[in-house]
Formats: C-alpha cells, structure tokens, sequence
C-alpha cells in the first residue's frame, strides 16, 4: 500500500492567502494615515489649548495683584517666555512689534504658525490665530 507523504500548501492555497492579505492591507494602510492626521490635529490643539490655560492664569495673577485682568502685551510677549522648551515638532518663532508666532512642522503636510497678538488697547483680550 502507498501512502501520499505530500505536505504543504496548493498554489490555490497560497494566492487565496496573498488575495486576503492584500485587501486587509488595502484597507488598513488608509486608516493609519487617517488616525496619524487625526493625531497631529490634536497635538496642535492640546499645545495651543495650555497656551491659552497659562494665558489666563497671567491674567487671573494680574487681576490679583493689579485690579485688572490683562494679558501679555504682544509687542512684548514671546512664547518663549511661558514654554521651558518647545513641545516636539513646534518652533518658537517670537517676532518683534508684531505679536509672537509658534510654529507646528512635526509633519511636512501640515505646517502650521500661530500668532498672538492682544488687544492693543485694554490688553482685556487676545487671539491665537492660525495662519
């Protein structure tokens, strides 16, 4: 009696596991990319939102000792004043008389600069817009 000893895959066998891993892939690597844009959007918005929270403490600490609640004066403020060091991917870009640019370049699609400028007559107000 002969026994068949053959072991392995068909060629069925292993296109039918090429096809299923092609389409996984065809599926997967767009939403890498998706979920990598998603993330840099919401570096950019942590950062710029604890820039904002310690612009209102300056504030609440000048309405304690000064009676009025004022930020920072734009021709004066630099980032670099209220960042120990800039987060990865940002660069402190401070202009003079302008206001002070923060700049997000971590990723080559999505460069951004933020600037600050205050109200220029009661420093009650400012803005961060991105340009």
């Amino acid at each position: 009696m002969k026994t068949n000893n053959n072991k392995g895959f068909t060629l069925i066998e292993l296109i039918m596991v090429i096809v299923i891993l092609g389409i996984l892939a065809a599926v997967a690597v767009p939403k890498f990319f998706s979920m990598t844009t998603e993330a840099h959007t919401k570096n950019k918005a942590a950062v710029i939102g604890n820039i904002k929270s310690g612009l209102h403490l300056f504030a609440a600490n000048a309405l304690v000792s000064d009676g009025a609640r004022q930020f920072p004066d734009d021709g004066a403020f630099k980032f670099s004043a209220i960042l120990d060091e800039a987060p990865e991917g940002w660069q402190v870009r401070d202009s003079t008389g302008v206001g002070a640019i923060l700049g997000y370049n971590l990723h080559q699609a999505d460069q951004s600069n933020y600037l600050y400028v205050s109200d220029s007559l009661t420093a009650a107000a400012y803005s961060i817009t991105e340009y």
